[in-house]
């Protein structure tokens, strides 16, 4: 994956993302060395995303399409 600053936001309507065509789940390390499991959005552009309390990531692992 290319390089480039990885934010987590919190999402207005989780709900709306799982039926996304740009959304995939992935394993996110934040900057404390911490996993979650989290959507990762492939979409720059977002009108789910609340900056608000934006946090920076340090890497992401998207899981593989099962198709």
């Amino acid at each position: 994956m290319a390089r480039r600053q990885l934010k987590v936001v919190k999402l207005i309507e989780p709900d709306l993302c799982m039926e996304c065509r740009f959304a995939q789940m992935a394993s996110v390390e934040m900057k404390d060395g911490t996993v979650q499991r989290m959507i990762h959005c492939k979409r720059l552009d977002c009108d789910n995303w609340d900056y608000s309390t934006a946090e920076a990531a340090k890497g992401v692992q998207v899981d593989e399409d099962v198709a």
